[in-house]
């Protein structure tokens, strides 16, 4: 995350919220995904392996698209910065949605 104070950071605060509240909505199933989806789009996989994820999982933020992007090799989701949750959700859901997937989904 950005530095404390900074308005970077107060905005990668803001979408964190939106992650967690995003995450909590998928595992009620109140967005047509599941966390099977969430994980396969953030690392490739279908399920947690027993000993560990590694490269350990990582969250960064981005302010030039509107959906998120993962690089599967690194475990880092890349959060976009929307100014609402709605939003957020939105492209959240559409980006994971259309997301090739490997063919696994």
């Amino acid at each position: 995350m950005s530095p404390t104070g900074s308005s970077n950071r107060q905005e990668e605060e803001r979408v964190l919220g939106y992650w967690l509240d995003y995450l909590i909505a998928v595992k009620e199933e109140a967005s047509g995904l599941s966390l099977q989806d969430v994980l396969m789009f953030a690392t490739g996989l279908k399920e947690i392996p027993a000993a560990k994820l590694t490269p350990k999982p990582q969250l960064t933020f981005q302010k030039n698209s509107r959906f998120p992007e993962a690089n599967v090799c690194s475990n880092t989701l890349k959060l976009p910065i929307l100014p609402s949750y709605e939003m957020f959700e939105e492209a959240m859901s559409y980006g994971i949605r259309n997301s090739p997937g490997f063919g696994l989904f």
